[in-house]
């Protein structure tokens, strides 16, 4: 069951959405779920390739982040600038952080970050990524070329992230 607060950072969010830009790599857009979600999560998730699924190269989601990596800093939805208000409140102090591994920044330019129900259970998932090439998995956590009848999937215990 949803606390309070998780309903309304939900509901404030609710179909907004944030471009994020990737230093030296283009944007991608974040729906209003998928940062409420960060922010439910303590406002940091780090996005990164892998190995592993039912692809050459799993999607991987982290609320630590690792050394190197490219951070994009959010105040909110449809802020700019440090330390400005956005419509939900928020302020520096508040803001979500949105970092991506080096090799998957390239890959990301016109992608679109989302939360929700997806094979059966609540996951971060890239709904769209232009700039990789051939079909995705089912769920939506692996890219690239199938890498056997054989290969497990990326989630098979339903954690959703990989961290937990």
């Amino acid at each position: 069951m949803a606390t309070k607060s998780h309903q309304k950072e939900n509901t404030a969010t609710h179909g907004r959405e944030a471009h994020v830009q990737i230093p030296g790599y283009g944007s991608f857009t974040v729906t209003g779920e998928a940062l409420a979600m960060v922010g439910v999560f303590g406002g940091t998730l780090h996005c990164y390739l892998g190995s592993g699924g039912c692809r050459k190269q799993g999607l991987y989601f982290s609320r630590t982040e690792p050394k190197k990596l490219l951070r994009c800093l959010l105040n909110g939805p449809g802020t700019t600038g440090r330390g400005a208000l956005d419509d939900d409140d928020r302020t520096e102090q508040e803001e979500i952080v949105i970092s991506v591994s080096h090799q998957l920044a390239p890959k990301l330019d016109g992608a679109i970050l989302d939360f929700g129900a997806y094979n059966k259970m609540q996951r971060f998932v890239w709904l769209v990524m232009p700039a990789v090439k051939g079909p995705a998995c089912t769920c939506l956590r692996s890219i690239g070329p199938a890498a056997g009848k054989r290969s497990r999937c990326l989630d098979p215990q339903g954690m959703g992230l990989s961290d937990l």
